[in-house]
């Protein structure tokens, strides 16, 4: 009995350390206030080489990015392919069988 109650509470004590060692060596630490994080930009492993990030900032600054970046502005979005006509997008929805409308009903409601 003597011998376990110090090897259970080194457990416990075990336990609730593990999670903040694990984080001990990411990129962001947690902390007390508003941000709830600080950054250590010197706890980060990159697996990029020095030319792949020159290679990478040549290509921003050509396309365009790298100034919407370093303005603060969000990149535009790509169009991943042509979107639907109205037309198609109405006789996708006649050609629906009852079930199906009914899915979207009960998905999206009546509309109105």
């Amino acid at each position: 009995m003597i011998v376990r109650k110090p090897l259970t509470l080194s457990l416990i004590a075990l336990a609730i350390a593990a999670p903040s060692l694990a984080s001990a060596s990411s990129l962001y630490h947690p902390a007390d206030g508003e941000v709830g994080f600080t950054t250590h930009p010197d706890h980060f492993q990159s697996t990029m080489s020095r030319a792949d990030v020159l290679q990478a900032v040549a290509v921003a600054r050509k396309d365009g990015t790298l100034a919407i970046l370093a303005r603060g502005g969000a990149l535009p979005v790509k169009a991943t392919g042509p979107s639907k006509t109205r037309e198609q997008v109405q006789q996708e929805y006649l050609n629906m069988s009852a079930a199906e409308k009914q899915r979207i009903q009960e998905l999206y409601g009546s509309g109105g």
